[in-house]
């Protein structure tokens, strides 16, 4: 374990030998020249956050929800009469031929 900061699985393997040894926090402290104060400062963090579980994954609940209507970016259609038309997801094939070909005529 590295003698600077510590990670938290490193500050968890030291809590965990911590408790593992029965002793008082500060006689486990001396014992391996580590400051209380490191101790106490792990164990506060670490209190509210939960010990992740073995090999790192776990399957949590989830719920999907409806997805809203992808609207897409308008296509640019450039004619040869130099007109530009723009169409949108969903568009009336029909109609954008009928468009066209009145531009194309102009």
């Amino acid at each position: 374990m590295a003698h600077g900061q510590w990670t938290e699985v490193e500050a968890r393997a030291v809590l965990a030998a911590l408790v593992k040894s029965g002793l008082p926090l500060e006689r486990f402290a001396r014992d391996r020249g580590i400051t209380p104060q490191r101790i106490y400062w792990w164990k506060k963090k670490l209190a509210d956050v939960p010990e992740p579980k073995r090999g790192g994954m776990a399957l949590l609940p989830v719920s999907v929800a409806a997805a809203e209507p992808r609207r897409g970016e308008p296509v640019t259609v450039l004619l040869r009469s130099g007109h530009m038309v723009k169409v949108g997801r969903g568009f009336d094939e029909e109609a954008f031929a009928r468009v066209v070909s009145l531009l194309e005529r102009s």
